[in-house]
Formats: structure tokens, sequence, C-alpha cells
């Protein structure tokens, strides 16, 4: 439920991307490593945990959980990826260690690694997948996920290039192929508003934040070209010589679609957007005695008009997110505003890949309905996304409470 067994899935749609890379990025060991290896390296977990996971591997695995050779293959990144969210869930070791060796022994045969992590997610999480993994693959634009389309469509095209597709599967998987790359269309314009968006906030950022900004385009266009070089009618949509902008107007025109106008707003050669007046805070009226004498303060706090989010490439002074009102009354405001939206959710079941109130949602969707309605901000649809939208914040710069004057700011705030 929302509020409370959601945040236990909060990652599970990043994990999935972790396929052949061995681990979250707490993770010390290499990619490479095998299972044992793999598992000593996590500093998130403590020694005598380590012990528990390792035996739990070795028992199930045997010797393919220390085999040098292995390692280098996608099967041990699919336990690997199915074992990193069974840590971050907290499921049972056994439990966890059986998934991880029925999605590696999936992977072994027919089953494609992004399917195979999955489906025993799923499991893992206590829901009960509709048929089998191979059937999962082949239907599953029917049970589209954004989370691992990409992934599945590039493990599709290069099996059908290596020619590793059964010719009785060759045509359902072809089928599937398409339809999922017709559906992907519209993720396709998200990551490309991304893109835009982060080539209009390099202009504004600084040192720090622009050699994030490089290496989360570098990753993004290394996607398109994996996963999207066919999901588009035209090859200039995943030209990294083309500006951002200019290709997100081509995808626009080939769906059929006109630019926004918050699209407008990506195109890096307009000038930033005015700085944002914000209107005073009206004065509290307080009950008066008949001689105009105030009583009592009131038992909840005025009404606060919030202010609109900056857009892309806004120049904000520090000062003006709070102008004219202290920041311990924007924030209880935007608290307010926050409290009333999430009780709209309360009840709502995980589901993967939905955004419905009531019906279902997983974490990338509820947070990206949460920040428009309640902080009017754009937010990808995808989690991995999401993550390069902000600015990171290095741990030893964490800090509970809220900002203020007094205190130093070191990150992103």
């Amino acid at each position: 439920m929302v509020a409370g067994k959601m945040w236990r899935w909060a990652s599970v749609g990043a994990l999935l991307l972790i396929l052949g890379q061995g681990g979250v990025a707490r993770a010390a060991a290499p990619p490479n490593a095998n299972l044992q290896d793999w598992i000593d390296g996590r500093d998130d977990l403590s020694r005598a945990t380590r012990a528990r996971w390792k035996k739990a591997i070795r028992l199930r695995f045997g010797g393919a959980a220390m085999n040098e050779d292995i390692p280098e293959r996608p099967e041990i990144g699919v336990a690997k990826a199915i074992l990193a969210s069974a840590v971050f869930m907290d499921a049972p070791e056994k439990k966890a260690v059986d998934a991880a060796w029925e999605g590696w022994r999936g992977a072994l045969g027919y089953v494609p690694p992004p399917i195979a992590v999955h489906y025993q997610l799923l499991t893992l999480q206590g829901r009960q997948p509709r048929g089998r993994p191979i059937d999962l693959a082949f239907k599953f634009p029917e049970y589209y996920n954004e989370e691992i389309a990409p992934e599945l469509v590039a493990y599709w095209e290069q099996a059908l290039e290596d020619g590793k597709i059964p010719d009785d599967a060759l045509l359902e998987t072809q089928e599937a192929l398409q339809a999922t790359r017709v559906k992907m269309r519209p993720l396709l314009l998200d990551k490309l508003r991304l893109m835009a968006r982060l080539e209009r906030d390099r202009q504004v950022a600084g040192p720090a934040r622009k050699a994030e900004i490089q290496r989360d385009t570098e990753e993004l266009e290394a996607e398109l070209v994996r996963s999207f070089s066919k999901v588009t009618r035209r090859a200039a949509v995943v030209d990294p010589k083309r500006r951002p902008y200019d290709r997100l107007l081509i995808q626009l025109e080939d769906m059929g679609l006109a630019p926004t106008d918050e699209d407008r707003l990506l195109d890096p050669n307009t000038a930033p957007p005015p700085p944002i007046e914000v209107p005073a805070p009206p004065e509290p009226e307080l009950p008066r005695a008949a001689d105009g004498t105030p009583l009592a303060e009131p038992d909840a706090p005025p009404p606060v008009a919030l202010p609109p989010q900056a857009r892309a490439g806004a120049k904000v002074a520090p000062d003006d997110p709070v102008r004219g009102r202290s920041l311990l009354e924007l924030a209880k405001a935007y608290a307010r505003r926050l409290t009333d939206a999430v009780e709209g959710w309360l009840g709502t079941p995980y589901r993967w890949g939905n955004d419905t109130p009531k019906v279902g949602t997983d974490c990338s969707g509820f947070t990206r309905r949460l920040y428009a309605e309640v902080f009017r901000v754009p937010l990808p649809r995808v989690s991995r996304d999401q993550f390069r939208i902000g600015e990171s914040v290095s741990r030893r710069d964490l800090a509970p409470g809220i900002w203020s004057s007094s205190t130093p700011r070191t990150g992103a705030g």
C-alpha cells in the first residue's frame, strides 16, 4: 500500500537496469565478480548478514556460485539483479536465493534476462505472475512496462542478429518486438525531453553539475542507439550530432504532435523564463472583540499562495524561492499540499507500470504524479531518468531538517 508497503519496492525499477553490471552502486566488488565475491563486496550488509547470504547461495548454486568462468555470462547478471532487489526488499535469504536460481536457470534457456528478473521480482513481491516467464516475454506488449522495455528490445534485436531465436519462435518474437517498439514512442519522447532539459540546464550549471549532465547525456545517447533506433521513423532522432531539441521536434512531427509550451521552453535559443514574481502572503484575519481588539491566534495558519516552480534554464536568485516570506512558512504550505495529495493515494496497491490512485501504481508513477500535482514539476516516467533530473549530494552532505540561512549549503539543497 502507498505510504507503507510501496516504499519497500521503490528502487525495483532502477534495479532492473543493472543487468550485467553486477549490482547497485554501493557494491564494491567488480562487475564480473562471482556470486560469493559479489556478496562480500556489498558494504550495505553486515559481516553476519553476508555470511548468511553466502551460505544460502552456496547451498543453492553449488559450484556455480564460485565458478570464475560463469560471471562473464549475462545469466549471472540476472541472479545478481534479483539478489540486489531482494536485499533491498529485506526478503528472506532462502526465498531470495531460490528466486535468483530460477531466474538464472530461465536465462540459461530462452527467457530474455529482463523478463527473467521481472518475473522473479513479481514472485518476491507475493504477486502471482500470469503464465510462464517465456509467455510473459512473447506477450510483453500486453503487460508493457517502461522500465524494462528498452533492455528487452535491445536483447531481442541482438538475439535476432545473432540467430539465437529458434525458428518456431521467430515470427512470434518479431511481432512482439514490433508491437513493443510502437508502445515505446511516448517513452522516446520522454527521453528526448529529458535530454533537451539537461542541455538547457547545462547553460546555467556549475562545474560539478555540468560533469553530471555530461555523464547522463552520454548514457542517454547510448540508450537511444541501443534500444530506440527502430522505434523512430527517422535516424536523425538518435543522431548525437544534432541538438536534442531539434531531435525532439522531429519526433513530435513524426508522431503528429505539436510542441507544448513546456517543450518550447527547452529551446536553447530562447531566453530563459523571466524571474518568478511571488505575491506577498495575505495578512491573517484574526477574530476580534467588539472594540476591534484581536481575541486569539487562529487554530490553523492561513492558506499560503505557493509560487510556481522554476523551469529549466531559469536564473533564480538565491533568495527568490522565499521572496517576502519565511522558508518555514513556505515549507509548511507545501507540506499541507503534499499531505492532502498523498491522502488520495492511501490504500493504492503496488502495480508495476501503473500510476492511478486506488487502482495501482509503481514508484516512479507515484512520484511523477505527486510532483506534477503538488509542485507543478514535470518528471520523466522512468525512475532512472527521474534520478538524472536532480543534482547529486554526497553522503557527507546529507542532513535532516529544513535548510535556513544559518546552515551552509554544500549540496543541491
